[in-house]
């Protein structure tokens, strides 16, 4: 990892967890981000860190991101038994989640296949 990003990452999780783990919403997390340009594999980093730590990240709901991805792939599947091409605004038009968190529980989706 790149010193810019291993200290960008190190600023991130003491901002985030300043007293150890917890539970964050996923709004606290961008808002951590702010305006800073960060690229999917820098928040895939960061993610897959605050899960280490032990955070638990979950949608502004409260749903956590496991049960996010659960409904966002029984979606997808819906959308492609209807002979439809599932993309993130097709799978947010047809659960009723948000484009941000269907990018997000894709994004996830990646994190833990590794």
């Amino acid at each position: 990892m790149a010193r810019d990003a291993q200290t960008w990452l190190g600023e991130m999780l003491a901002r985030l967890l300043p007293d150890g783990a917890r539970t964050l919403t996923l709004d606290e997390v961008g808002e951590a981000i702010g305006d800073r340009a960060t690229g999917a594999d820098e928040v895939e980093l960061l993610l897959s860190a605050l899960e280490r730590a032990g955070a638990t990240i979950v949608e502004a709901s409260g749903e956590g991101l496991p049960e996010l991805l659960r409904r966002v792939l029984v979606s997808a599947r819906e959308i492609r038994g209807l002979g439809g091409n599932p993309s993130p605004t097709s799978i947010s038009a047809h659960s009723g989640i948000s484009v941000r968190a269907v990018r997000v529980a894709l994004l996830y989706a990646d994190v833990i296949k590794g």
